[in-house]
């Protein structure tokens, strides 16, 4: 990996992002993952990345303690109490909870390495962690607006999680992850926004309804919901869940900059997507064409399409501030196009960062209304 040497301007500023050698210890553990003799090895979990890695090398088992089933591509599936003590782990778990899970094989007495190093070490023969293909390159080619990120970032704790995700996601260095913890249920609901009377709430990418249940318990008095989910069996299972719920206007439609018809993945449940080769097809329109009351807050979780979305709500933007929640983790380089998009359309927000969970998934920037705007939502 090549190494970043430019340093920033600034004492307060995102520190110059460098190459995190391999520790010691997962050097050592890497030669006897290699090694003929090296003892038993074991895979924890089952996902495309531990197929890889069975695929390179003998495993004697996959590890799954939340599973019956007997066998994984022909290998046994064990508790992670059954593992001898000799043993040496993979840990494939790379999304929500890897430190968490390297945690508990090290409780059990195990040696590990973790799935990040792997694909540091030889990223030509594991597969690439989704959302991170072009991270390095895109981190290093735009620096100087990584940096403008950082110091338009409303707070220390959002400058200081911007600066530990961006040294982890150039690095694949597990350890810039440490303080995170799992937090999926506060996502999208800071204590720097207040709800008052008459919100108006658009949810980008509703899947199966959780963030418009938690948004209707906080806004008691919301005045609208417009719910956009593309895929027909999620809005049935979303609609089913909002029974108890009034004034929502549904729309099995995708959030895009242009109204028409898009090639849509829907294999990947939370995770599908907009993409080229995708079997299926679904309608997509802008924001400013199906909703035009005034919206207050609009959350989006569209797998990579929230820079496109934000494009298609630019009168909602400009004309109406609404507070913003937009996931950047799906795209490298939404950490700076989203941000600098939306204050070219309009400059009257504070920007804010949270990270809910220990790995890559679901980073979260808010752009929060100044005092003085209009809007319902307002610093606290």
């Amino acid at each position: 990996m090549e190494v970043i040497n430019q340093s920033f301007p600034s004492a307060l500023s995102i520190t110059a992002l460098v190459e995190r050698p391999i520790s010691d210890s997962n050097q050592s553990l890497f030669e006897r993952l290699i090694k003929t003799g090296g003892g038993p090895k074991y895979i924890l979990g089952r996902n495309k990345y531990a197929d890889c890695v069975a695929q390179v090398f003998h495993i004697e088992a996959f590890i799954d303690d939340f599973t019956s089933e007997p066998t994984y591509l022909g290998r046994p599936v064990v508790r992670m109490s059954q593992l001898p003590h000799d043993c040496l782990v993979v840990s494939c778990v790379v999304d929500i909870r890897p430190l968490t899970a390297l945690r508990r094989l090290h409780a059990f007495g195990v040696e590990a390495i973790d799935y990040f190093s792997l694909v540091r070490l030889y990223p030509d023969k594991f597969l690439p962690v989704d959302y991170c293909g072009n991270n390095q390159n895109d981190i290093k080619e735009h620096i100087d607006d990584y940096q403008w990120v950082y110091e338009n970032l409303a707070d220390n704790y959002s400058k200081e999680s911007f600066r530990k995700i961006v040294q982890f996601r150039y690095t694949f260095d597990l350890e810039c992850m440490s303080g995170f913890s799992p937090k999926i249920d506060q996502q999208y609901f800071e204590k720097f926004l207040q709800f008052g009377e008459k919100e108006v709430f658009v949810d980008g990418g509703g899947y199966d309804g959780e963030t418009t249940v938690a948004f209707a318990a906080r806004a008691l008095r919301y005045q609208h919901i417009y719910y956009f989910e593309p895929m027909l069996r999620m809005m049935e299972v979303s609609k089913e869940r909002l029974k108890p719920l009034s004034k929502i206007e549904y729309f099995q439609k995708g959030l895009y900059n242009h109204k028409g018809l898009m090639q849509f993945d829907g294999t990947g449940g939370s995770a599908s997507r907009v993409v080229e080769t995708g079997k299926d097809t679904i309608e997509v329109v802008k924001l400013d064409d199906e909703v035009r009351e005034p919206v207050t807050f609009i959350k989006l979780d569209i797998e990579g399409a929230e820079l496109y979305a934000i494009e298609g709500a630019e009168n909602q933007i400009r004309s109406y501030t609404p507070a913003i929640a937009a996931c950047v983790y799906h795209n490298q380089a939404d950490f700076w196009r989203i941000p600098k998009r939306i204050l070219e359309m309009n400059n009257n927000y504070k920007i804010y960062l949270r990270h809910y969970s220990e790995g890559i998934l679901e980073t979260v920037m808010f752009f929060i209304p100044t005092a003085h705007n209009k809007s319902c939502l307002q610093i606290v």
